[in-house]
């Protein structure tokens, strides 16, 4: 199941992801890469039995699996940091001497036996490499895990309310997923005391305000719930600067119930987009389902922006933004959810609209042109991607709108691939804002960045890592009107896939490029 799942990650962000695999002393003898992340891609799916040896001189201890009972490691099992807890099943940590099978990644280099990047213990959940850990806001989210082809995130109506906080500590990041998981510690005993939502990874805030680091002092402010082995904080503000609006929440986290005789449409949004949304019509109500059975007359909805590698059937897609439809009934069960597996979808008797946004983070990062995109959704009757006929793309808002009576549990937007990240500008004529692929590319140290604007406008131009951290801004000023450029020098920067994002007035555009040491 394991091979199955990790299936879904291979070829789709190779080129957008660097393998991270600088481990410092601390990192080693927490028995967990510290200061770098693993790319799901580049591990190979393992799934063996064995007895647990821990190492207990080390400090927090480390973990080791012996398979052939010499009482002698044969695999380095990587857990995550000490306090890290599942928050998605009721997994425990394993102990000296427990007789386990571990399932997950191996990765073999650096260390004097293999190492396994562990997802599943005994065939329960432990972790995903992508991990869609923004949506993790109720008690259905992540229901049965990976292993078990039951990927979702749709929490329905059983969250907490969420509760305003003002909290003040150090930053503390596990680094042992493809994106960083922030945490707090407030009463600095060395562990994480609230989870922090940041959103997504392609999240992007209107205020210049970046990410924290790991152990640096902060003050947030946000919205708590009670969800998973800790209480997490959606942050809207930062450093008394605000991160995101928490009005675009609302009661219910961005979804909502439609009702059966209804006189006005409903319309839901992603909690974390509030241009990502689905309007559900009147006359909705009927019979059937796409996997039969009945319809109530109360369902609750709910639409959430997620990885798309976390979907079935995606080796070849090119996609670059999934989203999941969730439709639940009173009684909190999902119909999205049909035999025994997610990936189902129902039939409405009336169309429900569509709005799907995405931005340039996404299109450049998964080296995709948006001009020719297409949006698909999965029917499980057949396993198959099916492409919707009557999607309108709008490329000044980056958004897709459509409508169908057949609502899927996954939705995603797939593109070709850009052939050539290089353009060649000789004998072009620069329209209102224009930003320039860098050149060198790849580059070492020093790459020249070139733009250009008809109107004075007050200009900005910053570097992002793959994180979406800022490295750095190169401009912060008002400019004249004209062709610009400027040196970026990245001696201090180790090798990897960075992107630089120019902003003038309400225009914005993001390139990527390649630092290669």
């Amino acid at each position: 199941m394991l091979s199955v799942t990790l299936s879904r990650f291979a070829g789709n962000l190779k080129f957008l992801f660097t393998i991270i695999l600088l481990a410092s002393t601390f990192g080693f003898s927490q028995g967990w890469m510290h200061s770098g992340n693993f790319n799901p891609d580049s591990l190979k799916p393992i799934s063996v039995y064995g007895k647990i040896i821990a190492d207990s001189s080390m400090m927090n201890g480390m973990y080791y699996l012996d398979i052939n009972s010499d009482n002698s490691p044969d695999y380095m099992l990587n857990l995550g940091p000490v306090w890290y807890k599942p928050d998605s099943s009721s997994t425990l940590r394993p102990k000296l001497g427990d007789n386990v099978t571990i399932s997950g990644g191996l990765y073999n280099g650096m260390f004097s036996i293999p190492m396994i990047v562990v997802d599943s213990i005994n065939g329960n959940f432990w972790r995903s490499g992508f991990d869609s850990f923004w949506n993790n806001m109720g008690t259905h989210s992540m229901m049965g895990g990976l292993n078990n082809n039951m990927m979702n995130y749709a929490f329905g109506f059983a969250h907490d309310s969420l509760h305003s906080v003002s909290l003040t500590g150090k930053v503390m990041i596990d680094t042992t997923f493809m994106f960083y998981h922030y945490y707090i510690d407030v009463n600095n005993d060395g562990t994480p005391d609230y989870f922090l939502n940041f959103g997504p990874s392609w999240y992007q805030t209107n205020s210049n305000v970046s990410f924290p680091t790991n152990g640096q002092t902060i003050t947030i402010k946000g919205g708590m719930l009670s969800t998973g082995f800790m209480k997490m904080v959606i942050v809207y503000q930062l450093n008394g600067t605000t991160w995101m609006d928490s009005t675009q929440f609302g009661n219910h986290l961005g979804g909502g119930w439609i009702h059966n005789g209804m006189m006005q449409s409903q319309k839901f949004n992603d909690p974390f987009d509030s241009t990502d949304w689905m309007n559900i019509n009147p006359g909705w109500l009927q019979s059937g389902m796409m996997g039969g059975g009945m319809m109530p007359d109360s369902l609750y909805c709910q639409i959430l922006a997620t990885f798309p590698q976390d979907f079935p059937g995606m080796s070849g897609q090119s996609a670059f933004a999934g989203y999941e439809i969730g439709i639940f009934n009173p009684d909190g069960t999902n119909n999205m959810m049909q035999s025994g597996q997610m990936g189902g979808g129902m039939s409405f008797n009336s169309q429900t609209n569509f709005q799907l946004h995405f931005n340039n983070m996404q299109t450049t990062g998964f080296n995709v042109n948006p001009n020719n995109f297409k949006v698909k959704y999965w029917n499980n009757q057949n396993n198959s991607w099916v492409t919707v006929s009557n999607a309108v793309v709008n490329t000044s808002t980056n958004t897709v709108t459509f409508s169908q009576s057949q609502v899927s549990n996954y939705v995603i937007l797939t593109a070709d691939k850009v052939t050539t990240g290089i353009t060649d500008y000789k004998n072009s004529i620069p329209d209102n804002f224009s930003l320039r692929q860098n050149y060198p590319n790849p580059f070492n140290p020093s790459t020249t960045i070139e733009f250009s604007i008809k109107e004075n406008s007050n200009i900005k131009l910053s570097v992002y890592n793959l994180l979406g951290q800022k490295v750095t801004t190169l401009i912060n000023q008002p400019m004249s009107a004209g062709v610009h450029s400027v040196q970026f020098n990245a001696d201090n920067l180790s090798s990897g896939i960075y992107f630089y994002k120019l902003t003038a007035g309400e225009n914005s555009k993001v390139m990527k490029m390649e630092l290669l040491k």
